[in-house]
Order: structure tokens, then sequence, then C-alpha cells
């Protein structure tokens, strides 16, 4: 072989393994692209209830992949129904609930939040059981009505009530079916206090002021927290009690039973996801 032929087949050599090493980069590239778009279109769901027993069933349900301790919350990420979600019992009021809310977004990057549990009823069409989903929630308890600010508006903020999000709205209106023959499913305001509401005369006072339909500590703190992330939420909520004198009474003998139903709806939210 001439030297001329050498270094022609030299040349056509190096050009042949620049060729493949470059069809191996674009597949790389390709296979990564391919992740990241499926890691997109994945939305990890963060489910907050306040108290264990509103986490139980959902718990049980799902497969749990990790569990980490952050201070005084457990979070639990996994999957249930096939969505990655990270459960949290946040504990009883706006703070707790608003502490594992900023969590999950900062820490767990959810980019859904939804606020699950039970509720006072104070809407006079609602019976024990039944399901109220929010349309949007409202600080009941928050008062600088001495300075001309409305019931419930924090001052300098541009919005009294934080708006759930619609498509979310629709998902439970969806998970709400097969839900027990006696559980009716209502959707409107949520109010939210760091209040157990056992009075007729503050209930009446939170209908009337805010039009609300159930009560109850957590999901106004929610709101806040996915508002002021820009990211969508909802608050799904089962009366345990009526919100009245006996009211303490009534939600230790329903409470299992409401947090039943508003488990129920999440778990068909997410097979609908």
């Amino acid at each position: 072989m001439s030297l001329k032929q050498k270094v022609s087949c030299l040349i056509g050599a190096v050009f042949l393994a620049f060729l493949l090493a470059g069809c191996g980069d674009q597949t790389k590239d390709t296979g990564a692209a391919d992740q990241e778009e499926k890691k997109e279109e994945e939305k990890v769901i963060g489910i907050i209830g306040p108290m264990q027993v509103e986490i139980d069933i959902l718990h049980s349900h799902m497969e749990v992949e990790e569990t980490t301790k952050k201070g005084e919350l457990t979070f639990y990420e996994g999957n249930l129904e096939g969505q990655p979600i990270v459960l949290v019992k946040s504990g009883i009021g706006k703070v707790n609930a608003a502490s594992a809310a900023q969590m999950l977004i900062s820490d767990f990057e959810a980019d859904v939040l939804i606020n699950s549990g039970v509720a006072g009823g104070i809407h006079p069409d609602l019976g024990l059981g039944d399901i109220v989903i929010s349309t949007k929630t409202v600080h009941h308890d928050m008062d600088e009505t001495a300075k001309d600010f409305k019931p419930g508006q924090i001052p300098y903020m541009d919005t009294r009530y934080f708006e759930a999000d619609k498509d979310l709205v629709k998902l439970a209106e969806k998970g709400t079916k097969g839900l027990p023959d006696y559980v009716d499913v209502f959707k409107g305001p949520i109010a939210t206090g760091d209040q157990f509401i056992a009075s007729e005369e503050k209930t009446d006072w939170i209908y009337e002021t805010f039009d609300a339909y159930v009560v109850e500590m957590e999901g106004a703190a929610v709101g806040q927290v996915a508002y002021l992330n820009e990211i969508p939420y909802v608050v799904i909520r089962s009366a345990s009690d009526d919100a009245g004198e006996e009211a303490a009474g009534i939600q230790e003998n329903f409470v299992e039973e409401a947090a039943k139903n508003s488990s129920h709806v999440i778990e068909e939210m997410l097979k609908n996801l």
C-alpha cells in the first residue's frame, strides 16, 4: 500500500471514529432530554394532614420509598395511585401547616399542595361527613378592622382570599365518586383560624362574614404559602362536627369517618391526574 493510500485510510478511520462518537453523544443527549421531559411531566404532590388520623389511610395505601425527619416533622416520599407524593402530618394550627407547606416546596420540590382533613360544618346545608372542596380560603381570625381593613384581610397584601386552583377543584369533584350515599359534596369558601369553634354565635359570624362552608385551622395557611410560591393548591375537608356548643364531643365520635371520606377524594384525584 502506498503512503498516499495509508494516509487516506488513516483519515477515513479518524473521521469514522468522530462520527461514531458524535452519534453516541447524540444518543446520550436524547436520552437525557427524554428523562428531563419525563421528570417535568411527573409533578410531585405535597399532601398535608394536620392530625395522625387524617394521614393514616393515605400512608397505609402508599408505597413509601423514603422517610425523612426534619425537626419535629416526618415526611413520607413515595407513590400513591401511580403518582409521586410527599405526605406529612403538619400538626394542628396555621403556623404548623405553613411550615410543613413551605418545607414541601423548598426541600421536596412539591409542585402542588393538597390540604386534607376534617372541619366544622357551618353552612346550613351541610351534614356530618359531607365534603367541601375549597374555591378559596380566608383567615377568619385576621382582624385589623380598627385600621379600616376588612375582616380576614392581611394588611397590605393584594388579596383577601387565596383562590384554589380551578383544575384541582375539578379533579376533586371527580374524586368524590364512590363516596357513601349519605355524603353530599359542596364547593365554596373555607375559613381558617387558630381556634376550635364551638359557639353558635361565632359560627354565625364566620358564615355571614365570609360565606364559608366549613371552619378549620390550617387551610388558609396552606393557601397563603401556595400563593406566595405561585403554585396550585386545594383544600378538601369533611365535616366532622357542626362547630356548635357540642362540637368537641361530636368530632370525637365522627372524626375517623370524616377522615376516611376526605382521604377517598384524594386517592381518586391521584388516579385521574
